[in-house]
């Protein structure tokens, strides 16, 4: 998820749009695959995450993110920059943006992903996935307080209703009460957090963006997990998890920002709110996971919470952002 929590925060800080504002199924179809492939690695991380070690694992998804991304540059998909060594670093970066950079590669592509990874190595794929909403809770929360972004009275609702549809899968759902919860709820606000300090990013080509945020969080990625895990023998798994970051994160995320190009921020955005849903729902189909009696009233109460929250105010500085 930290792959897309930047533009995930472009989508949203657009005007409000939602999917009554209707666009042929055939015009958001990269939006929909975008979907649908980001959903797809919930299961699959799973299945990973019982079995390698957390920082390791978040690395070479990572890692496989950045390979995925270079699809963008081909012509047809148009999202190369204007400026062919820009992912080179060339035409210079103010000090700002060099800290923004670095503070979101360390929030949100090294703390993020492994609290995540941990969460799925101890709870099921199904009810993380859902608890992965309470990130726009804490990203309309942090813009609230710290940004000063104005909340109104459709957002308000939508954070206490989310609030409330976290708080009661965090309790009643599988595993000890509250506590299988945590490290979702930690990745979650760690992404909100780093989706608020993109914003300082918008003179950063999105694509070069992406490119950059991968390669440097797998490199500290991997660094840790060399000095504090023990690597697995290499097999041919290995290659499984590099194909899951590439088609779930790098190339989702191409197919991202080609669908704003094509309909829109907003309503690119509106399509990707689902994926938590459609992440949940494909995890206790493939993972055949049981269903706990709370799931279907959270699942519920989340989907309308986050109806609410596709609104947030315009901010000039992420509307920008879609435009690079």
């Amino acid at each position: 998820m930290g792959c897309f929590s930047w533009l995930k925060m472009n989508a949203a800080m657009g005007h409000h749009s939602n999917l009554s504002d209707r666009v042929p199924v055939k015009q958001a179809f990269w939006a929909i695959l975008a979907t649908l492939l980001f959903s797809l690695s919930t299961p699959f991380t799973k299945i990973f995450a019982d079995r390698y070690p957390p920082i390791f694992l978040s690395a070479l998804l990572y890692a496989g993110s950045v390979f995925g991304a270079a699809v963008g540059i081909l012509p047809a998909l148009g999202l190369r920059p204007q400026i062919p060594g820009a992912f080179l670093g060339k035409g210079g970066l103010s000090r700002t943006v060099r800290w923004a950079l670095a503070g979101s590669i360390l929030i949100g592509g090294v703390a993020a992903p492994v609290l995540l990874v941990v969460g799925l190595a101890g709870a099921q794929a199904s009810q993380g996935s859902l608890l992965m909403n309470a990130e726009g809770i804490f990203t309309v929360l942090i813009a609230g307080l710290f940004f000063r972004e104005p909340l109104n009275a459709r957002l308000i609702s939508g954070t206490l209703l989310g609030g409330a549809g976290c708080a009661l899968l965090s309790w009643k759902g599988t595993g000890p009460a509250g506590l299988w919860a945590l490290p979702f709820l930690g990745a979650a606000l760690l992404w909100a957090l780093d989706s608020n300090i993109l914003r300082y990013l918008s003179e950063v080509n999105p694509l070069v963006l992406t490119v950059w945020k991968g390669a440097g969080s797998a490199l500290l990625l991997f660094f840790l997990a060399l000095a504090t895990e023990k690597f697995p023998e290499p097999s041919p798994e290995l290659l499984a998890v590099l194909l899951t970051g590439a088609i779930g994160y790098g190339a989702s995320l191409v197919f991202f920002i080609r669908s704003i190009g094509r309909i829109g921020v907003s309503r690119t955005g509106a399509w990707f709110s689902f994926s938590p849903f459609m992440g949940a729902i494909l995890s206790l189909v493939f993972l055949r996971e049981p269903v706990p009696a709370i799931f279907p009233v959270a699942f519920g109460i989340l989907l309308v919470a986050a109806m609410l929250l596709q609104e947030l105010s315009r901010d000039p500085g992420t509307e920008q952002m879609g435009k690079n």
